[in-house]
């Protein structure tokens, strides 16, 4: 009888300490939500204020309110984006959100982020090539894969400057798509690649003094996992940079790639 009191205690203890873990890791989750929203919401409101108290006071030029609609327009598109992804990441995170895998073109999906963003990248004069075979079929959720290549080629847009080019790429790779979108931008800064996809990132400007969104590649990341893929980047300073994902690829009659994607699905 003490023998199965002390085991029950043990137990019990080792639930505490559990539950006392997941404590501390949603307080960690909380604070660098907060940290990221006051970063990412505070400052593009701020300049929304002014901007807007700008165009009030109507004592501005032609070529200054055209100016101040371009930057009102690139701050509401960030909040935008912004709100979206914290929209995906807290459902991800609270709802636990569960892809919807389907047989998908590749090239469609790519063809209409480049539709969405084309407005973006012909403002900063960045050409977006392609080479993404019509016959490239993939087995993912549509509106995870969307989000996540929106993020990678807006992100891409936001750090080249004039002249410079988005590459976005798919090949076979076994079961799997490897899909990559490659810049010529400015790169990054190498202390910088180890944050990229965690909470603990926060955005960056870009070379038109875009402002970021900070949870979009913490969003890729917990999208393409949950997709059964993974995701990396490389970069060097002044010569851009490379973000790539996986996804499985779509093999007819072969029901292994469903069970491989509910498999990893559960990650």
């Amino acid at each position: 009888m003490k023998l199965k009191g002390h085991l029950l205690l043990v137990e019990q203890m080792r639930e505490m300490e559990e539950a006392n873990e997941e404590l501390k890791r949603l307080n960690s989750v909380k604070d660098r939500l907060l940290s990221v929203i006051s970063h990412d919401i505070r400052a593009p409101l701020a300049s929304l204020k002014s901007i807007l108290k700008l165009m009030v006071s109507k004592n501005l030029t032609a070529t200054e309110l055209n100016q101040l609609v371009v930057n009102l327009d690139n701050h509401v598109e960030h909040l935008n984006g912004f709100l979206e992804n914290l929209l995906y990441w807290t459902k991800e995170n609270f709802s636990q959100i569960k892809p919807s895998p389907n047989k998908l073109v590749l090239h469609r999906l790519v063809k209409e982020t480049i539709r969405l963003l084309s407005f973006n990248a012909k403002r900063k004069q960045i050409a977006i090539q392609t080479d993404v075979s019509g016959e490239v079929l993939i087995y993912a959720d549509a509106e995870m894969i969307k989000l996540v290549l929106r993020n990678l080629v807006s992100n891409a847009i936001k750090f080249c400057n004039a002249n410079d080019r988005v590459y976005i790429h798919a090949a076979n790779e076994n079961e799997m798509i490897r899909v990559s979108v490659k810049d010529t931008g400015q790169g990054i800064n190498e202390k910088n690649i180890a944050t990229l996809f965690s909470l603990s990132h926060l955005s960056t400007a870009g070379t038109k003094n875009e402002i970021g969104v900070g949870l979009g590649l913490t969003v890729c990341k917990e999208f393409v996992q949950k997709m059964g893929g993974t995701i990396s980047v490389s970069s060097k300073e002044g010569e851009g940079s490379c973000f790539e994902f996986t996804v499985p690829r779509f093999i007819k009659n072969k029901t292994s790639t469903e069970a491989a994607f509910r498999l990893s699905s559960r990650v």
